[in-house]
């Protein structure tokens, strides 16, 4: 099983992000008790097992300081069972990342590092509101490397505004020669409430065109390729085998506890996600109960997450389980399916269907094509 801790504060909004936070600390200590009597209450939600992989996101966790943190994680160890050498990610400013409080991360049993870079260009990361510099994310990840860790992951962004394919690939290419694992690389896109939204809406900033991010994108992940890199779900790649053992996870469909507000969880039948307001997270928990909605999975949707999900990565879906489990949608979509075989967007390979290399940029059409609506 893994766990999810979602850290909301930020120092400042970043202009793309979709994600739930909120730039003020005000709430941190208010915030720190609810969490705590979230994990205390919600320790029955899964089946007694070890923790594979822990994963401390938001937001900025790295804003936190080390007795916050110690807090969220002592008490998930008060809580579960974690497995020796079981993944420990939390994600990192670059500015963050000094020697005072990467060793802090370290002491609390953090091994695996997530670092928003997003572009190595200071114009660039001033027009999307980041809050460093990339001198100090170079700088920052060499110090963590130097420091023994030895799984840095980092994050990458396609269609930055004023960002061309030269700078692009210039900042793959910085990417690649700093001690880094692994890479996620992002296509922007307009997320509800950002400002971003707000721009486009104002005529103030557009996308660049589909097809010259699709461009792009394929540039990436042939040069990455290239540079040693394993293309092993749409928007990462990884050194050596180093996947993102907590996000596969996810695309495996294994189960997970998530918490912190806007924190999403899955047991096998049903998803659930806390309410994405961090006041109504704390004063539900202050009252004893938790703010969340919840949905139980028919078999559709069951079929339909494991199409969207398992074929976003590289060992795709398992056509002995699309025959057996799940054999009447199977057999409704079995003409868009010779489709994609026939054009090489989809392999056939060794019992199992997934998305070949050329493919991977009109994945979103392969997947809609191949879920169903009803029985």
């Amino acid at each position: 099983m893994g766990i999810y801790v979602h850290v909301p504060f930020c120092r400042s909004k970043c202009f793309y992000c979709g994600f739930y936070s909120v730039a003020s600390l005000k709430l941190k200590e208010a915030y720190l008790g609810a969490i705590g009597r979230e994990i205390d209450s919600r320790r029955d939600y899964l089946p007694e097992g070890n923790v594979r992989t822990l994963y401390f996101g938001g937001g900025t966790p790295s804003y936190l300081e080390q007795e916050d943190l110690k807090r969220i994680v002592r008490k998930l160890e008060e809580n579960y069972s974690f497995m020796p050498g079981a993944e420990r990610t939390i994600e990192l400013n670059p500015e963050d990342l000094t020697r005072e409080k990467l060793e802090s991360i370290k002491e609390l049993g953090f091994n695996r590092l997530s670092v928003g870079v997003q572009s190595f260009s200071d114009e660039r990361l001033k027009q999307i509101n980041r809050t460093h510099s990339g001198r100090q994310a170079v700088e920052g990840i060499t110090l963590a490397a130097s420091m023994g860790f030895d799984n840095i992951s980092m994050d990458l962004m396609i269609g930055l505004p004023g960002q061309i394919g030269e700078e692009l690939l210039a900042d793959v290419d910085v990417a690649s020669r700093l001690p880094v694992s692994h890479l996620s690389v992002y296509m922007l896109s307009i997320d509800s409430n950002t400002v971003f939204e707000f721009m486009v809406k104002q005529g103030k900033f557009k996308l660049e065109d589909e097809e010259v991010i699709a461009k792009r994108y394929q540039q990436v992940c042939e040069r990455l390729k290239g540079l040693g890199f394993e293309h092993y779900e749409i928007s990462n790649f990884a050194r050596d085998g180093k996947y993102s053992v907590h996000n596969t996870s996810y695309w495996q469909q294994k189960p997970y506890i998530g918490f912190g507000p806007s924190a999403h969880s899955y047991d096998l039948r049903s998803r659930q996600w806390n309410t994405a307001n961090l006041k109504t997270y704390i004063d539900s928990l202050d009252s004893g109960g938790l703010s969340f909605e919840k949905e139980e999975l028919t078999i559709v949707d069951l079929y339909n997450e494991y199409v969207m999900t398992n074929l976003r990565t590289m060992w795709g879906v398992e056509k002995e389980k699309l025959e057996g489990d799940y054999a009447v949608f199977w057999n409704q979509v079995q003409e868009q399916l010779q489709k994609y075989l026939k054009s090489g967007d989809l392999l056939e390979e060794r019992g199992r269907f997934r998305i070949s290399e050329s493919g991977w940029v009109i994945s979103d059409a392969i997947l809609s094509d191949l879920f169903v609506i009803s029985e």
